[in-house]
């Protein structure tokens, strides 16, 4: 079950790019944001413009990665296939 981190937590949220994702005729940062949990670390998965002047806004994923570590969370997302991200930034548009 998720729960909200408190003032704590979100002090200790690291945010690490993992690729470059060309959908709908642009480039995307594909980064993961990641927190402390009791039970380890959550994340989930973060797409913005790789243009300041491009209009579509940032979309944050689901909270839907967890890990023992940030380190694990992250490595683990590095495998995500290139369609699954694609089609998670699309849901979020």
């Amino acid at each position: 079950m998720y729960v909200a981190p408190d003032a704590a937590q979100r002090m200790r949220r690291t945010v690490s790019p993992i690729r470059l994702l060309h959908a709908d005729g642009m480039p995307w940062r594909v980064a993961v944001e990641a927190w402390p949990d009791d039970d380890g670390w959550l994340g989930r998965f973060v797409f913005e413009p790789s243009r300041a002047s491009m209009t579509p806004e940032k979309r944050e994923g689901p909270v839907g990665l967890r890990g023992a570590t940030a380190e694990e969370l992250v490595g683990d997302a590095h495998d995500v296939p290139e369609t699954r991200l694609r089609a998670l930034l699309w849901a979020l548009g």
